[in-house]
């Protein structure tokens, strides 16, 4: 049995299960194929220490539908009610530390890789999961792998497909065995995709740069939420556009984001630093700005938070 302290249940097409009850059958073509569909969720204790908050889950939610659409999987839940299973499970848990979280759409058909429009199940489930501090605050060393990243027109990132992550995990393997902390990805035409689970950005003259959508990048939500309080808030200039492997070298400084990132420093690529080898001055104060939201001390980012305790 998988133990994961502190999670307890599972939320299963509508029936809560006991957390070492829950399992597929070993010929579900969710197991045998990798054809789900997920997303991983931030939930984020207040700075006042007496509430929690999820991160952007209604753009998340929305973004699962979207992916289970694309793979012709349709679960009997909406939207919303998926958003308050999200909400409701955290409460059930009786959490009240940072917790991640996980629902998947998934085939609910066996055996079959080929076969008709599968019925779509979905399943919920959630565990305590602490920012992660040190990588945070000293930064990681990343290496540039030989693994490109599939690119759009075969598997599409935007669609997040359990499968495309086989791609990631052959990346950051090679990396991981040669030293790094993780890997750099890039297209096909050698230019800068993302890391094996999160985006890019780099810092070049104090304005963001990061790879545009037709860089075979997920699209994410922590990404986009940066460009937007980076623009309007600190006054940075953002340009999404392709990115050299060169430009690396020659950057300020860079960092990776993502639901399970956050914002995390680089401080060197392939042996060479970014900078001075050490998270930048730039990064540090997007850092700052991106933990006061999910913390819930920004008013005007309140509409990004969906408390489990109380009312917005």
């Amino acid at each position: 049995m998988l133990n994961v302290p502190g999670a307890k249940y599972v939320w299963i097409s509508g029936k809560i299960v006991e957390w070492e009850n829950a399992s597929i059958h070993v010929s579900s073509s969710a197991f045998l194929y990798g054809a789900g569909v997920f997303e991983g969720i931030r939930a984020y204790k207040s700075s006042n220490g007496n509430e929690l908050n999820v991160f952007q889950l209604d753009g998340h939610v929305k973004r699962l539908f979207e992916s289970g659409k694309a793979h012709r999987m349709y679960p009997s839940f909406t939207e919303k009610e998926i958003v308050e299973v999200c909400v409701n499970l955290l409460s059930d848990h009786k959490f009240k530390e940072d917790s991640y979280l996980r629902p998947l759409i998934y085939p609910g058909d066996h055996l079959q890789l080929l076969g008709g429009v599968p019925p779509g199940e979905i399943c919920v489930f959630t565990f305590p999961f602490l920012s992660r501090n040190e990588k945070v605050q000293n930064g990681v060393k990343l290496g540039v792998s030989a693994w490109r990243k599939i690119p759009g027109d075969a598997l599409p990132p935007r669609i997040k497909t359990c499968g495309n992550y086989v791609n990631s995990r052959l990346a950051r393997s090679q990396m991981k065995t040669a030293g790094f902390d993780d890997a750099l990805m890039l297209t096909k035409g050698g230019t800068i995709s993302e890391g094996t689970g999160s985006n890019l950005f780099i810092v070049k003259n104090g304005a963001l740069v990061t790879p545009d959508v037709t860089s075979d990048i997920l699209e994410g939500i922590t990404r986009n939420s940066i460009i937007e309080f980076a623009q309007n808030d600190l006054g940075l200039t953002v340009q999404e556009r392709k990115v050299a492997r060169s430009e690396l070298f020659a950057c300020d400084e860079a960092f990776q984001c993502g639901t399970v990132a956050e914002i995390m420093p680089v401080n060197s690529v392939d042996h060479i630093n970014i900078g001075d080898g050490k998270p930048g001055e730039i990064t540090r104060k997007l850092q700052e700005y991106f933990f006061k939201i999910v913390r819930g001390e920004i008013s005007k980012y309140r509409h990004w938070l969906t408390p489990v305790y109380g009312k917005k």
